[in-house]
């Protein structure tokens, strides 16, 4: 392999590792927004009781 051929396969190589890690990080999308609010609870009960099973 020629110097010129690994230096564009390395180049090819982390463009596409750069595209990979765009494409998450616009699919998750930015970090920085404050959460959504958590629903008001409601006063229906689901019957969870301690010691018992699921």
């Amino acid at each position: 392999m020629s110097t010129a051929v690994k230096v564009s396969a390395f180049a090819a190589a982390l463009v596409a590792v750069f595209a990979v890690a765009w494409a998450i990080g616009s699919a998750v999308g930015p970090l920085d927004e404050a959460p959504a609010p958590a629903p008001a609870p409601t006063s229906e009960h689901h019957g969870h009781h301690p010691g018992g099973t699921p």
